[in-house]
């Protein structure tokens, strides 16, 4: 009786282990700077509203996916020229939203996910 108790508290204790893994990798901002020198390697998304882009953006980052409009409906990503092989850049206003939209992402088949921890209000470089 004791073997099976440990054998179904190890499968729990995996499993549990298995939906904490997380689907992106934050970076700051020295990172986010040498992602952008190679911009061609990379896709970068600004997923907070159009309002919100407008008043400032980070250079590069000119796709534009609202969050909110995403999280209602995951085919809206397939209105962007996206490639699900190629690095995802995801970034917001303070790094939350962004951080929801990488598993929506992940959700959608794109494996290398990268967020702009604390988002645009972190970002030290140009803004236009």
């Amino acid at each position: 009786m004791k073997k099976v108790l440990l054998l179904i508290m190890a499968i729990f204790l995996v499993s549990s282990l298995t939906a904490c893994t997380k689907t992106y990798t934050d970076i700051n901002n020295e990172e986010l700077e040498t992602m952008l020198a190679s911009k061609d390697d990379y896709q970068f998304i600004d997923v907070r509203t159009s309002t919100e882009f407008y008043e400032e953006h980070i250079p590069g980052f000119y796709t534009v996916i609202d969050y909110y409009i995403l999280e209602d409906d995951y085919s809206i990503i397939d209105l962007y020229d996206l490639d699900a092989s190629k690095p995802l850049v995801i970034m917001c206003n303070s790094g939350n939203r962004s951080v929801s939209a990488a598993g929506i992402f992940y959700a959608e088949g794109f494996t290398e996910i990268y967020n702009l921890k604390d988002g645009i209000q972190g970002w030290d470089g140009e803004t236009e």
